[in-house]
């Protein structure tokens, strides 16, 4: 086990001290069936009214032998400390867990935390290459320990007022130079041209070097870090360009004020800002961001045309419980949620990873009746577009080594130091972590 993993077990179990016995409960009713019913409890983050309760509703009343209860927890700190406490102290922990992003779910697969899913998934003949895809689900050990539901998808969310002012189309195959090319037509008075959430996963330099190397981007062959790539040196450079002629708010103030994408684009505060399919709900929001012109999609940007890589790929990763006592229940359920129950998620912005979903119908379901704010033919342009979808195996150091490329970018962003030095260091600094956890 290497020291990141001893270090997050350590914390956890000393978190489990004080949250044993605080799990949270769901107020949602159970359905009542006869006493041998299987109940199942499902922890997940996104709000119950935004898809799940409805899922669960149809799921109990199709199958009165297996209830299930929904449990929400935040996906943040905190929230995943307390799933993982649960996990590990079992004191009212759940059946079936989602994980959000590889960090969390590879650090529950290597805390013991997952079961593999071949067994039940031959039980249940479910194809996971038909429905999913086998390359995009990552093996733990060999096995399958988790199955994600849903697609999410990198795109750029844009004004259409602004862009018709401007006289410019919806951009379809360009590159993160025709962005900042858009930006400056886009700025204008207090309205930025471009807004991009400062964060270790969203530098620009990130998005280059995945649009050059889809696959485990960050690593090199040799296993050591691929920070003096030029794709980085680009993304960082056009970035830095975004600051210094104005397009963009400063990221020192962008991080102060925790400035959210859909309130700079939905307040006219920025033309356009760098977003995904996780937006939408908020996109559809008239009641919390009333406004007079609606939003268009244009895919993600790339360091080179034709690429049409995207940073996006799967998540929403379905686990089951080690020490559940009703595996097979449980499976049962994630395999009709895959396959049909998730359906229902679709108006809250989660595209199914349903290789057979008909991506005009969820287009349709998305959009709703909000045809007068969101532009319906771009989002569709953009969700049925056919994408390679960044993958990450290599996983050493990790979490360190993205800390390690926003601390050096931020110095290069508020002039602390020049690109070359700040790439340097940031291959140095990335290096040695990735030596020290190998040893």
């Amino acid at each position: 086990m290497n020291k990141w993993y001893k270090g997050s077990i350590a914390v956890m179990l000393t978190a489990s001290m004080v949250l044993t016995g605080c799990a949270a409960k769901n107020d949602t009713a159970v359905v009542k069936t006869d006493k041998k019913a299987v109940k199942l409890v499902v922890w997940g983050a996104v709000p119950e009214e935004t898809g799940p309760k409805t899922v669960v509703e149809k799921w109990n009343k199709e199958h009165a032998d297996i209830q299930v209860e929904y449990v929400r927890y935040i996906n943040d700190d905190s929230g995943n400390t307390k799933l993982d406490t649960a996990l590990m102290t079992q004191s009212d922990a759940p059946d079936i867990f989602f994980s959000y992003g590889e960090n969390n779910l590879y650090r529950r697969e290597n805390a013991g935390m997952t079961v593999p899913l071949d067994d039940m998934m031959k039980k249940e003949n479910f194809d996971v290459d038909g429905v999913i895809g086998s390359n995009n689900v990552l093996k733990f050990k060999d096995q399958y320990h988790y199955l994600p539901a849903y697609k999410n998808v990198d795109f750029v969310v844009l004004n259409k007022k602004a862009l018709d002012e401007a006289g410019e189309k919806v951009p379809t195959d360009w590159t993160w130079d025709d962005y900042l090319t858009l930006a400056g037509k886009l700025n204008k008075g207090e309205r930025k041209g471009s807004f991009i959430t400062p964060g270790a996963d969203l530098l620009i330099g990130k998005f280059t070097l995945v649009s050059s190397q889809p696959k485990d981007s960050f690593y090199k062959q040799d296993g050591l870090s691929n920070f003096n790539h030029p794709a980085m040196k680009k993304g960082l450079e056009i970035q830095k360009a975004l600051y210094d002629k104005g397009y963009m708010v400063g990221w020192g103030e962008g991080l102060a004020n925790k400035l959210d994408p859909a309130n700079e684009l939905l307040t006219s505060k920025a033309s356009m800002v760098y977003g995904g399919a996780w937006m939408m709900r908020s996109l559809k929001d008239k009641t919390k961001w009333p406004r007079n012109f609606s939003v268009a999609f244009a895919p993600a940007p790339q360091y080179e045309k034709g690429t049409n890589v995207n940073n996006g790929g799967m998540n929403d990763f379905m686990s089951i419980n080690k020490n559940s006592a009703n595996k097979d229940a449980a499976f049962k359920f994630i395999s009709w949620y895959l396959t049909q129950g998730n359906m229902d998620m679709i108006p809250g912005g989660r595209i199914p990873t349903n290789k057979k979903a008909d991506m005009t119908q969820v287009t349709q379901l998305i959009v709703g009746d909000n045809k007068d704010i969101i532009d319906q033919d771009s989002l569709a342009n953009v969700l049925k577009a056919n994408y390679t979808f960044a993958v990450r195996e290599k996983a050493v150091a990790f979490p360190q080594i993205t800390s390690i490329s926003k601390e050096e970018a931020e110095k290069y962003f508020m002039n602390q130091q020049p690109i070359d030095k700040t790439l340097e260091t940031m291959q140095k600094r990335a290096d040695q972590a990735i030596q020290a956890e190998k040893k």
